[in-house]
């Protein structure tokens, strides 16, 4: 039962990132991928996505943070989630010159995704 009503969260997460990364023009928005994860930044409305595209059925434990100059946001899901796991969210609008770092931890691993 706790499957079925997670599927829905999450399919409408997915929907709502790509609806919101779709409506804002799609010249600005930069992917980023690592062997464990999709990671998008759109720097004119600060929207960013991360998305697990792994070989793992489940991820536990799942911590990021987004550090650049003025920014830092941090978000979390400690308990075990069934794949594709998927979170979005804005930041403020992101200065082109400045680098932004996604470090992404999980199942007790580490990924950073920098974007120039």
């Amino acid at each position: 039962m706790k499957v079925k009503r997670m599927k829905l969260p999450l399919l409408l997460g997915i929907l709502l990132m790509f609806a919101m990364l779709a409506a804002c023009g799609s010249d600005d928005i930069k992917h980023e991928k690592s062997a464990h994860w999709d990671v998008s930044l759109q720097r004119s409305t600060g929207s960013y996505g991360i998305v697990y595209i792994g070989d793992e059925s489940t991820v536990k434990d799942f911590v990021y943070n987004v550090k650049g100059t003025n920014i830092e946001r941090q978000g979390r899901a400690l308990e075990e989630q069934q794949t594709p796991v998927t979170e979005s969210g804005t930041l403020n609008p992101v200065d082109n010159k400045d680098p932004v770092t996604f470090n992404i931890s999980w199942n007790d691993k580490s990924n950073s995704v920098t974007f120039e």
